[in-house]
């Protein structure tokens, strides 16, 4: 008789994961619709509803925040590239179509959240720290181009998407799917 011995469950680890998310999804908000500099323990306390001591013993300092909202950004991004890029291997569409949906996406609907994620990019690295995201130039790769030109790539994009996510109207479907286009060139 084989039994099964249940893994107890850690009720304090989960409560603490699940603070930590919610404190985490308050800062991103925080930063979205107020800015870096609007980034306190004291604002995202009262976004997240939980204590300022919750806030403080899970980050530290401010920088900690900054560091693990954009870490946990970064890495939903990577999953939503992840899953459009599959499709355009899988042959649903084509690279140019997957990376012009995804480009639209992330300077229209999503916008806000990926500007304030730049405007926390650039706090960090003035202040010494850097956040690496090496997942996007690695999709590129995975579609033949070579480092250096994957590189470019992903420079170009995301030069474009600061441009088009901080214009005063969005760009069109054609617009983006032009310059996707123009940037791709024949498909890397």
């Amino acid at each position: 008789m084989n039994a099964t011995i249940a893994t107890p469950t850690d009720g304090r680890r989960q409560r603490g994961d699940a603070s930590r998310k919610a404190i985490l999804d308050a800062a991103s908000t925080v930063i979205v619709e107020n800015g870096v500099a609007a980034l306190t323990h004291r604002a995202v306390a009262e976004v997240a509803g939980v204590s300022l001591a919750r806030v403080s013993y899970h980050f530290p300092k401010v920088e900690d925040l900054m560091v693990a909202a954009t870490t946990q950004y970064l890495a939903a991004f990577d999953d939503r590239l992840r899953a459009s890029a599959a499709s355009a291997a899988a042959g649903e569409r084509s690279l140019v179509d997957a990376c012009t949906e995804f480009l639209l996406e992330l300077v229209t609907d999503r916008s806000q959240e990926f500007l304030g994620m730049v405007e926390v990019r650039l706090a960090l690295h003035r202040s010494g720290h850097s956040v690496d995201q090496v997942g996007v130039v690695g999709v590129i790769q995975s579609f033949g181009a070579d480092e250096p030109r994957a590189l470019a790539v992903v420079a170009a994009m995301f030069g474009f998407a600061v441009l088009a996510a901080s214009a005063p109207e969005p760009p069109t479907r054609d617009q983006v799917h032009a310059y996707v286009r123009s940037i791709l060139g024949s498909e890397p």
